[in-house]
């Protein structure tokens, strides 16, 4: 079995974007490793934020379940961060879009680098 053991993602300011991922996404903030601000993504995976200027925007998927899709919705209703159901548009919308477990409802946003970020459930309404 292969699973994805952490990610780097190139962020101009680490404390920014760790307050971002915190209060939208709901990750933890593990602290500081070497040049990486760690934040906990799942017990077997985490992303490292390394403070560069981003070389190109990244797209990150997370697949959750419906509750906590739900939850971050709320907050980005909450903090006005524009999002939409495909990766090109920020229609408040919530839309069917294929991944790797096949269909499920998403929507996109961008973080504050304008890495743009997808959240997915099959979780039934």
């Amino acid at each position: 079995m292969v699973r994805l053991d952490h990610l780097i993602l190139r962020v101009r300011s680490a404390p920014a974007s760790v307050r971002f991922y915190a209060a939208v996404l709901g990750f933890t903030h593990e602290g500081r490793q070497g040049p990486f601000e760690v934040l906990r993504i799942a017990p077997g995976s985490v992303i490292d934020l390394l403070e560069a200027e981003p070389r190109d925007e990244a797209h990150l998927a997370f697949h959750m379940d419906r509750a906590r899709f739900s939850r971050i919705r709320e907050r980005l209703l909450a903090a006005g961060i524009p999002f939409g159901g495909d990766p090109f548009s920020r229609d408040g919308l919530i839309r069917p879009q294929f991944g790797a477990g096949g269909w499920a409802d998403a929507l996109y946003f961008h973080d504050p680098d304008h890495h743009n970020l997808e959240i997915r459930t099959d979780d039934e309404r």
